[in-house]
């Protein structure tokens, strides 16, 4: 696996993935050797995903991670061995695993004009390792695979007294299932520190995000489909999920 780092005005820029050739920005190749793609599942390094395909990034050091941008298995003939659900986890030590999210994977094209998709936004979150556990792909019977991950990275620390602060937080949404709108309350909130909320669909999209200025967030089931979303509370030290369901 061959990693490279470049320099922007906004950080460090990680791409995770093999060296590829692009005759235009953010464009990939359709060789099959510039992707990364697993024949043989095995037990990953988060011991409650169990046997699975996965891949681990090792940044060096700790990085407040932020936005993202994913390329699937790109050639010809394999792309249905892309990823398609992916758990992420993430861990500043590389023992103890805690799980980001789940995101939605598109197939690749199959084309030299493939231009990936946006992955998550990890809103400063930090860490020293990524962990990509492939769920399911797009239906090849052993093959599971991606072909690079993009971060915008910046250089941080996390002190013991913030070492995963949200554990102390409480979640509960109320009414939950809702029709029109549900109250989030945040109990245990510490107080002088910065904590960010996102609201994602089951797939990973991201609905919503802001900054927590109060212990109480209302989610409003306007531009809502009927189904299950995620509700997560971000910390730099660490993220606090809970599922809420939308009825119309």
């Amino acid at each position: 696996m061959v990693q490279k780092l470049l320099f922007s005005f906004l950080g460090i820029i990680f791409i995770l993935g093999k060296t590829h050739s692009q005759a235009y920005l953010d464009r990939h190749s359709v060789v099959q050797s510039d992707a990364w793609i697993s024949n043989v599942k095995s037990n990953s390094p988060n011991p409650i995903r169990g046997n699975i395909h996965w891949i681990r990034y090792d940044l060096g050091e700790t990085y407040s991670l932020q936005k993202s941008k994913i390329w699937n298995v790109n050639t010809p003939g394999l792309l249905n061995a892309g990823a398609r659900t992916v758990i992420i986890d993430y861990s500043i030590d590389g023992s103890v695993w805690y799980e980001w999210g789940r995101y939605l994977l598109n197939q690749g094209t199959g084309t030299s004009f493939y231009e990936g998709q946006d992955g998550p936004d990890f809103s400063g979150l930090a860490a020293r390792y990524l962990l990509i556990n492939i769920r399911d792909n797009h239906g090849h019977a052993s093959y599971g695979g991606l072909s690079e991950i993009k971060v915008d990275a910046t250089p941080t620390t996390v002190s013991v007294k913030d070492d995963n602060l949200t554990s102390s937080i409480e979640l509960s949404a109320t009414p939950n299932p809702f029709r029109s709108q549900s109250t989030i309350s945040l109990i245990n909130l510490p107080e002088n520190q910065e904590f960010t909320y996102q609201l994602t669909d089951i797939n990973g999209r991201l609905l919503k995000k802001d900054k927590v200025t109060t212990n109480k967030i209302e989610i409003s089931g306007n531009d809502l489909q009927t189904g299950m979303y995620y509700f997560s509370v971000i910390h730099k030290s660490g993220i606090k999920t809970i599922p809420i369901e939308f009825i119309k």
